[in-house]
């Protein structure tokens, strides 16, 4: 394998022009950087990335800390991500905390000692349990390294943190008031984990919702999972055998409603006739079950690209405003909740 020492002799030059040319320096005339590319090329020499990078400070990785790499959600942000990514220059190393903080400042640490460029965090951490972790991130790793954090999903402290967010509360208010709409006056709802701030908020949308349209809120058709198909299955099995009067379900993702759907057939009951179900995200899924869930549209794709996008501006100019970029959601009308809307399959994006 050839060496920069190989290159340097055949072009006649020495080893720090070489590095020179390589580096892209300004002061090497033409004459000597066409010589010296000349020599790289009959050489097949190669530079070492991992050293140019402690060089020059520049290593193009980015990293990527999600809580559930197995969350199909996830899977058109990373896509966004990626190309994002790629289109500008840099290369994604992904971390999965699994919900899991301390697992999360673990990454958090690798990832700073690494010479990463800049990071972009969906946080597990509650920001009113874990604030010297947040403070952590902002005048360790923000101010004292230079490495930018942008936030997905939610917004951590908006003067230090970027994000690329949805509405949520509103999202879950419009979600809530389409099944009132359809005349439904007990509703229930399944939260996703309240350390996230967006299953608080789309809880208190539901709430919002309720109390606008004159309609109680009753705590006890409350129910908490974790995103997952399974704890909205044994949510809504709970709900069933309590015994709780309700006619339809806003659940706080796809996956939780999906879960809850199979319960709600197990039980013997017809959806969306007695009961009704809208879940959250729009993944790709939703659209193929049946019925066809009614859910509120995320845009996943955009909420990746758009995040990268922001992390390579702060990379680039580090004097950047931080800022949060709210994305529109919409809501998507299938038979889970109206027997006469559009079942046709969505086969985009996946």
């Amino acid at each position: 394998m050839a060496t920069i020492k190989d290159v340097a002799k055949l072009a006649g030059v020495s080893i720090s022009t070489v590095s020179s040319v390589i580096n892209k320096n300004k002061n090497v005339s033409d004459e000597l950087r066409q010589g010296v590319e000349a020599a790289i090329k009959e050489l097949g020499y190669q530079t070492n990335p991992v050293a140019r990078s402690l060089k020059n400070r520049r290593t193009g990785a980015v990293g990527v800390i999600i809580p559930n790499i197995t969350s199909i959600f996830f899977a058109q942000v990373l896509k966004g991500m990626e190309d994002s990514a790629y289109r500008l220059g840099y290369n994604l190393i992904l971390c999965d905390s699994n919900q899991d903080v301390d697992k999360e400042k673990q990454y958090i640490r690798l990832l700073e000692n690494r010479w990463v460029e800049g990071i972009i965090l969906d946080s597990s951490a509650d920001a009113r349990e874990h604030g010297a972790y947040i403070n952590h991130l902002i005048q360790r790793v923000i101010k004292d390294k230079g490495i930018p954090i942008v936030s997905l999903e939610r917004g951590l402290k908006d003067t230090e943190f970027s994000a690329v967010v949805v509405d949520n509360e509103q999202a879950g208010y419009e979600a809530t008031k389409h099944l009132i709409e359809l005349g439904h006056k007990h509703i229930a709802h399944i939260a996703g984990h309240y350390k996230f701030p967006m299953s608080r908020d789309r809880r208190r949308g539901y709430k919002r919702a309720l109390e606008e349209n004159g309609i109680v809120f009753d705590d006890g058709l409350v129910k908490q999972g974790d995103f997952s198909p399974l704890s909205g299955y044994n949510a809504m099995k709970e709900l069933l055998m309590e015994g709780r009067d309700f006619t339809a379900l806003f659940a706080g993702n796809d996956q939780m409603a999906i879960g809850a759907m199979k319960a709600i057939k197990e039980s013997g009951l017809r959806i969306p006739e007695d009961m009704a179900v809208v879940g959250f995200d729009n993944i790709p899924a939703a659209s193929l079950v049946d019925p066809p869930l009614s859910t509120i549209n995320v845009p996943k794709y955009r909420m990746g690209a758009i995040a990268m996008e922001m992390l390579a501006e702060h990379i680039k100019n580090p004097n950047t405003s931080s800022h949060i970029e709210i994305l529109p959601s919409n809501l998507i009308v299938r038979s889970s909740s109206d027997p006469h809307a559009n079942g046709s399959w969505d086969l985009f994006g996946w």
